[in-house]
């Protein structure tokens, strides 16, 4: 239940952001297609041919927070047996354009696949049946429960893009390098992870942002500990302060 009140309130923001970015294509966000003036007159040395003129970043992100809820997905590890979805916060400080440094936070919900849910029925039925030498084997599982990281952001890539002849919206594209702490069920373990992803600015204070990212730890099975590989795709909604 909880998971999918923080789920519509993603989806919300998210609803809410496009709203934002419609109200803005006639009013603020227009500076971003160009000098109206400049526009005007290389199209009238040249009409037959399409014209637009993109001017400087318009959001101007030194010293400043930016706090975003994000929704995710995790494939690999564990996933034979569970699925794993996680909502979680982020807050990045913006030092200038380039760099940003943050911390994420992330709670997990995991839920047995098919194949576990079969294993765990057989591995039950055993037990019942055989109580003193039960031979089906329960899932090795050792999911996650939440993580804590320390992200640092590096934006090397900038642009603007037409929004089906709209509008021009800027984004970035970014790297991540990122670690901290995962807790699992068998206690917390280290983690560190890679990744990037792609901004777009909705708003001068709206963005919505897709990331993908590596992620590893060591996990405790039964048959010993072991080293997970997990990607994680996420999609988050920020607001700059």
């Amino acid at each position: 239940m909880k998971s999918q009140l923080l789920i519509t309130s993603v989806l919300l923001i998210s609803a809410l952001s496009i709203s934002a970015f419609a109200q803005t294509v006639e009013s603020e966000f227009d500076s971003l297609g160009g000098n109206q003036i400049i526009l005007e007159r290389a199209r009238e040395l040249n009409p037959d041919t399409k014209v637009e003129v993109v001017q400087d970043r318009i959001v101007p992100r030194k010293n400043r927070f930016e706090f975003a809820p994000e929704f995710s997905g995790t494939m690999g590890g564990d996933d034979t047996y569970t699925k794993s979805q996680s909502v979680g916060m982020n807050i990045n400080y913006h030092i200038n354009h380039r760099w940003s440094i943050g911390a994420k936070y992330n709670h997990t919900f995991n839920k047995l696949t098919a194949e576990g849910e079969t294993m765990v029925d057989a591995a039950v039925a055993d037990r019942l049946a055989n109580p003193r030498n039960p031979t089906a084997p329960m899932p090795d599982i050792d999911h996650q429960k939440s993580e804590s990281l320390v992200i640092l952001n590096w934006y090397p890539i900038y642009g603007k893009m037409n929004l089906f002849e709209k509008s021009i919206a800027q984004f970035d594209v970014y790297g991540l390098l990122g670690a901290g702490q995962v807790e699992l069920k068998s206690g917390s373990k280290p983690t560190y992870t890679v990744g990037g992803g792609i901004g777009f600015w909705m708003s001068p204070q709206i963005s919505t942002r897709m990331e993908l990212r590596y992620q590893k730890y060591n996990v405790e099975y039964v048959t010993g500990p072991k080293n997970l590989d997990l990607a994680i795709a996420s999609v988050q909604v920020g607001w700059l302060l």
